[in-house]
């Protein structure tokens, strides 16, 4: 069945996603249609989910031209926020067996979050998944102190000591799932960040970027950030600009001078320049001077002044996770480096005997 993920008819392949979801349901449903809302048989889904993720795995190429068209169908017909959070557990399961054959390499995670980021910013399909993270640290934003609710992921749980992310509500329960898997990749972790409206936490990740290798790839990917911040999705951070007196603001406005910072001369970096000439330009004019105090340059953040804080999230926490895991890629580099130059060692050999006459 999974193998006609791979037809090359659209119709073969939103049938087979569709049969696929329906075996997640095992309720039958009274006019046999799938209701994103029906029980869920959490093992069957998670089955069905991790077989997906393993051919996209181990083909690469439906991941590129059907990887997005598979996804967004499953977020149709089963719940986007479930299929999410499944997925985002499954392919960060590395930390917990790497010599598994049921594990990912970083490398395809890294690729991995990179496509469902952007399809989470980009798909229709996603809009209430979208508005649930944008949410998610809002003052007004109802929160149970009394029952916490507990985010532990397979791979490698987190609060120090604890092992734990304690969320007081959906949206910022949701916000550290898909962080936790997010670091795999450095622009996506920033993306929602921004998506969040977690700006302090945005700051601090772009001063971490400067220990990044910045290859090429990195900087396509900034490039493509640039360009949906322009975009509709992104209006709300836009807008917010325009507040130049909040707490808030001096946050976001370094961030995003430090994508500026990063980009090579382009027509992303010209187009994110011309808005931020602009903001300063209005701040300037309504004799607004810019809080310093409330962005530290180390981009350290005190967990209690943190804009996560009271949702029960540490910024410290996740900003730790973030560089355990750039951590583990680096090691990994590394590794593969050392083996592509073993073979031509062991290949090369040296004569050290003199010739004959």
């Amino acid at each position: 069945l999974l193998q006609l993920l791979k037809d090359q008819s659209d119709s073969v392949v939103l049938l087979t996603v569709q049969v696929l979801s329906r075996i997640s349901l095992p309720q039958i449903v009274p006019d046999g249609s799938i209701s994103r809302d029906s029980p869920r048989d959490e093992a069957q889904f998670e089955m069905v989910i991790k077989s997906i993720l393993a051919l996209f795995n181990n083909d690469r190429n439906l991941l590129e031209t059907r990887g997005s068209l598979i996804v967004r169908r499953l977020c149709v017909l089963l719940n986007a926020k479930s299929v999410y959070l499944v997925m985002a557990d499954i392919i960060s399961s590395y930390n917990v067996s790497p010599n598994s054959d049921d594990s990912f390499t970083l490398e395809f995670v890294a690729t991995m979050v990179q496509t469902l980021n952007l399809i989470l910013l980009t798909a229709s399909e996603l809009h209430n998944l979208r508005q649930l993270l944008q949410e998610s640290f809002s003052r007004d934003t109802p929160a149970d102190d009394t029952n916490a609710t507990a985010v532990v992921s397979r791979s490698s749980s987190y609060r120090r000591g604890s092992g734990k992310y304690y969320a007081k509500n959906e949206g910022a329960r949701v916000f550290a799932s898909l962080f936790h898997c997010w670091s795999n990749n450095p622009v996506s972790t920033f993306s929602i960040c921004l998506l969040a409206r977690a700006y302090d936490l945005a700051f601090a990740l772009v001063k971490k970027f400067s220990e990044l290798e910045i290859t090429v790839g990195f900087l396509m990917q900034i490039d493509k950030l640039v360009h949906l911040i322009e975009s509709p999705i992104f209006v709300h951070t836009r807008l917010q600009l325009l507040d130049a007196e909040a707490p808030y603001h001096t946050y976001l406005l370094k961030s995003l001078y430090g994508l500026l910072m990063l980009l090579p001369q382009s027509d992303a970096f010209h187009a994110l320049n011309d808005r931020l000439t602009s903001i300063c330009n209005l701040r300037d004019n309504l004799g607004i001077r810019p809080s310093i105090t409330a962005s530290p340059s180390t981009g350290v953040i005190k967990n209690e002044e943190s804009s996560i804080y009271e949702s029960g999230l540490h910024a410290l926490d996740l900003l730790d996770r973030f560089d355990e895991v750039m951590s583990l890629h680096r090691q990994e580099r590394t590794a593969i480096q050392q083996k592509s130059i073993l073979p031509k060692e062991k290949g090369h050999v040296v004569h050290t005997s003199r010739p004959g006459p």
